[in-house]
Formats: structure tokens, C-alpha cells, sequence
């Protein structure tokens, strides 16, 4: 199962990728997480309809549905049963492109507040390992 983390856009920060490529690390025994700039005009998403992978879009959006940590560990736990890849989008500072929009399957939002795609990634990162944490019973959560 391969989990992504994909960004409508390039991210050119060496400190966003360093604490993502330390979640990866982190993640490594439990799945493979993945970064995926995306580029612009949602090309990504074309593609993807016309290879009808087994892959579960999960646009991050300020109107989407919100968790605590808890109901998120569940809510992943579940999707992860589906033993389906999920991708994360994460738009860049213009918001999600139509066809990003259009393949996703469920709308999640980290906050009432609107987030930098940078940090929008970062708290991703680290709310999929909390999750994880929390499903093994792992002390980090507390």
C-alpha cells in the first residue's frame, strides 16, 4: 500500500522536505508515503481516470469533513482496510483544480483556518503518523 501526499505544484522549500522525508522514515515499517508535486492544470488527474488504478482521492479542502486525531486514525484505519492507495491533494494557493476536485472520492479539511500548502503537507505528514501511532497502540500519540 503506497499513501501520497500530492501537491498541485512543485515545493521548492528544503525544509518542508526534510520533515516530510522524516515521516516517511518514521512510516516505513507500516506503508511506503509518498510526495508527489503534481504540476498545474490537474494533468495528473486525466491520467489517472484513463488508467483506473485502484487509488482513493482525498482532496483537502476547508470545506470538507473535519476530525480530532482519534476519529481520523479511524477514519484511516478504514480506508486502509480497502487495501486501496490513497493520495492526499493538497492545492496550491489558488485552491484544488477542477479535475483534483472531480476525482476526488471524500473532501477532508485540516481547519476552519486556511493553511500554506507547505504547512497543509507538514500537518498531513504528521497527523498520518499520529494515526498510525494511535492504531498500534504506540506511545507517541500521548
Amino acid at each position: 500500500m503506497v499513501v501520497k501526499l500530492a501537491v498541485e505544484g512543485k515545493v521548492k522549500d528544503r525544509g518542508v522536505l526534510d520533515f516530510i522525508k522524516e515521516y516517511q522514515k518514521r512510516l516505513t515499517p507500516y506503508f511506503k508515503l509518498e510526495l508527489a508535486e503534481l504540476g498545474e492544470g490537474g494533468k495528473y488527474f486525466e491520467k489517472l481516470n484513463k488508467q483506473n488504478t485502484a487509488e482513493i482521492i482525498i482532496a483537502m479542502d476547508a470545506g470538507g469533513k473535519k476530525y480530532t486525531s482519534e476519529g481520523f486514525a479511524e477514519w484511516f484505519k478504514a480506508k486502509r482496510s480497502l487495501s486501496k492507495n490513497i493520495t492526499f491533494v493538497i492545492g496550491e494557493a489558488t485552491g484544488l483544480s477542477l479535475p483534483a476536485r472531480s476525482a476526488a472520492t471524500e473532501f477532508l479539511s485540516l481547519s476552519d483556518m486556511t493553511f500554506s500548502y507547505k504547512l497543509s503537507l507538514m500537518v498531513m505528514a504528521e497527523q498520518i503518523y499520529r494515526a498510525v501511532t494511535i492504531i498500534t497502540g504506540h506511545p507517541y500519540h500521548k
